[in-house]
């Protein structure tokens, strides 16, 4: 099995750091991705676009290993907006307004940690820090949200959080939102801390995301078990595009 055998995904897939490709090559993770390529193909071929760009696909994976990750944020599917994937959930490219659901996240954030709002909805800061950006569904059509959630891109996915909670010493899961929390099953709780909060979305988050203080909680447990703290807040800026 080699992922070079996937025309649509190889690009995607060889910039992923090299600890993960034991699990992309497990023969049902493998096989899922193979069906995976075959339909994204497909679509490709009759003219479909599909987000985020084709490199962007598995950009969540680029800067970690499963066994240095420090949180997992769960994501369900990428931003169905043209410019607004970039394969990192809830992240958008700089220059791109900052979506509701991540302007609720940044709104929480200043609220527990202090700071100006943040200018940029991009949150590669983070990923390269050792927050694992994971969308359940890694791609989706062109103003379609949730088009791909029957791809079964589930099966991969819900890997690589195997992957994390097996390999990894003791990180942070925050689970946001009702779907983010039926993944807490695949998680062991006696070694990995699980917070959870509703959705940060404009439906949901005065329902218990805003006030729940998770990014100082986080910092609070690394720190306890001596792993670095994640710095949460880039460069602040009065001029957020909102």
């Amino acid at each position: 099995m080699s992922l070079q055998q996937l025309p649509f995904l190889a690009p995607a897939l060889a910039p992923v750091h090299p600890a993960w490709e034991n699990v992309l090559h497990s023969p049902v993770v493998f096989s899922r991705l193979r069906q995976i390529d075959q339909q994204l193909s497909q679509q490709a071929a009759q003219g479909k676009t599909l987000f985020p760009p084709q490199p962007l696909i598995f950009n969540s994976l680029r800067t970690m290993a499963p066994a240095d990750i420090k949180v997992v944020i769960l994501g369900q599917d990428p931003y169905h907006g043209v410019g607004e994937a970039m394969g990192l959930s809830f992240s958008v490219p700089p220059g791109v307004r900052i979506p509701p659901s991540l302007r609720n996240i940044y709104k929480e954030l200043v609220a527990d940690l202090g700071g100006g709002m943040p200018a940029s909805g991009d949150l590669t800061h983070w990923a390269e820090q050792g927050v694992l950006l994971l969308n359940s569904v890694l791609t989706v059509e062109m103003d379609k949200a949730g088009s791909h959630g029957k791809l079964g891109w589930q099966a991969v996915t819900d890997a690589l959080i195997d992957a994390v909670n097996q390999q990894n010493p003791g990180c942070v899961f925050l689970l946001w939102g009702n779907w983010a929390q039926t993944k807490a099953e695949r998680i062991d709780g006696s070694r990995h801390l699980v917070l959870t909060a509703a959705h940060p979305s404009p439906l949901s988050a005065s329902r218990g995301f805003h006030g729940c203080r998770h990014f100082s909680q986080v910092n609070a447990w690394l720190a306890a078990h001596g792993r670095a703290t994640i710095r949460w807040m880039p460069e602040a800026s009065q001029n957020s595009l909102f």
